[in-house]
């Protein structure tokens, strides 16, 4: 669900001045040379007072400020590919929701960021029940614990594939939705009627390029390596991913500077 940040589009710089912001900030453009990601710290994990996020495009930024899936945005192109380094402090104290406005916040002030929220017609996937029920295992404990992540090269498949193994505890199935719809690229919606928290494993054949693999030949000219994550789900989970028509809500980039101002 899209966080609306109406202060900024609505009431101008009183509201920027009433919005929460971090105690220092230093956003700066990455190095040329600057090999991959890495983003730590905020409300919620061992380093709750500040933030370090090294070489992050501009576009995740935005989805990180506004809590966004990368098809929720629709910005210009050079913001997946502009890179820059966040360092911030954190007021002790904050919430989940003061540090998204902080982010918010920043980036409309270091790149005059503008947006405004609308919906955008798009596939959309549906998660039922499946024939046969739930395979989930409802959970002992409370709240869920980081999931656990394992990637291995699938037997016979092509290049740069992967089979992802993720383990999951105290879950709800609307982070199970959340979780899908990022590797589905496409709202997940639930419709399953299950108000629990579960446990499971899912383990599905995923792209180089970090996403979940489509559709697996079971026979004829390829091979059978892997299996996609929609089979997974039915036949690990026991629930159904249906692809729909539907819509979804987006955030729109209006305005972004390329340079940011350091202050």
């Amino acid at each position: 669900m899209l966080r609306a940040f109406s202060g900024l589009l609505a009431c101008g710089v009183l509201a920027l001045a009433q919005t929460p912001q971090f105690e220092v900030a230093s956003v700066k453009p990455s190095p040329p040379d600057a090999r991959g990601i890495r983003c730590k710290g905020g409300p919620g994990t061992s380093d709750p007072g500040s933030l370090t996020c090294d070489n992050y495009s501009l576009s995740f930024l935005v989805m990180m400020a506004y809590n966004l899936h990368s098809f929720q945005l629709t910005a210009p192109a050079w913001m997946e590919t502009a890179r820059f380094n966040v360092v911030s402090k954190i007021p002790p104290g904050t919430d989940s929701r003061q540090f998204e406005l902080m982010q918010q916040r920043l980036l409309a002030e270091r790149f005059g960021l503008q947006v405004h929220f609308g919906k955008k017609d798009m596939t959309v996937y549906e998660l039922t029940m499946a024939k046969g029920g739930s395979k989930l295992k409802e959970s002992q404990q409370q709240g869920t614990e980081k999931p656990d992540l394992a990637w291995r090269p699938p037997a016979g498949g092509p290049p740069g594939r992967t089979m992802a193994r993720v383990d999951r505890k105290g879950e709800s199935i609307a982070d199970l939705a959340n979780f899908l719809s990022n590797q589905m690229g496409a709202p997940v919606v639930d419709a399953t009627g299950l108000v629990r928290q579960y446990d499971y494993t899912l383990s599905f054949l995923m792209e180089p390029g970090g996403r979940a693999a489509g559709p697996v030949a079971a026979n004829g000219s390829e091979p059978e390596f892997g299996i996609s994550l929609i089979d997974a789900v039915r036949d690990q989970l026991g629930l159904r991913l249906e692809k729909k028509k539907g819509q979804a809500d987006v955030l729109v980039v209006d305005r972004a500077e390329r340079v940011p101002i350091d202050q």
